[in-house]
């Protein structure tokens, strides 16, 4: 399925990927700055919805408002990932961003606060992928702040009641093709498991 701004990949096992970012978008602040887009983020959507029959979405084009932080009446992106989750029935939701830079680990995993399940997601991502060429990558977990905003992956978890956990990616691996594979790799062995 194809919209204006972002696409959506049909799957068969109940997990939604998405990349809110790969295309530049207006950041909710007073001045209304447009942010650049998250390079690869959209690939490793594509390309692990199809080794792994997941479902997708992803940003395929700038946009005015920030799919990821906008509330949902404002939001056409999270109104669509409300209505693929609870039409498909969905479980588990896995929300691909790029990490900023300056920082000293490779991979965020953030949940939303008092989410067991969410943070068990979490701890299961962490394991998966620290193999092959990610071998022994620094990963750190952390809940979202409690700072009244509204990330896609706090809104599957409270509205939808799904484990939703948002990764962050360091761009050297999403700019390296064979760590970006690798990471691509791990995650649909992980995502297969929920068949």
């Amino acid at each position: 399925m194809e919209t204006a701004q972002f696409q959506i990949i049909e799957g068969k096992i109940p997990v939604l990927l998405s990349a809110p970012h790969a295309c530049s978008h207006r950041r909710p602040t007073i001045m209304g700055t447009y942010k650049l887009g998250e390079p690869y983020t959209d690939a490793i959507v594509k390309e692990t919805c199809a080794n792994s029959s997941s479902f997708g979405i992803y940003l395929s084009k700038e946009c005015s408002y920030d799919p990821n932080y906008h509330k949902e009446k404002k939001n056409e992106y999270k109104q669509a990932i409300k209505e693929i989750v609870t039409r498909n029935k969905l479980e588990r939701f896995i929300d691909i961003h790029g990490l900023k830079n300056n920082v000293d680990y490779d991979i965020a995993l953030y949940y939303p606060t008092k989410f067991r399940k969410s943070l068990e997601l979490a701890y299961e991502i962490e394991e998966a992928l620290n193999h092959g060429s990610l071998n022994g990558i620094s990963i750190r977990i952390f809940r979202f702040l409690d700072n009244g905003q509204e990330t896609l992956g706090e809104y599957v978890a409270t509205k939808l009641r799904v484990p939703s956990v948002q990764i962050e990616i360091s761009r050297y691996i999403r700019d390296d093709e064979q760590l970006r594979e690798s990471f691509i790799k791990n995650l649909s062995t992980l995502v297969e498991k929920y068949i």
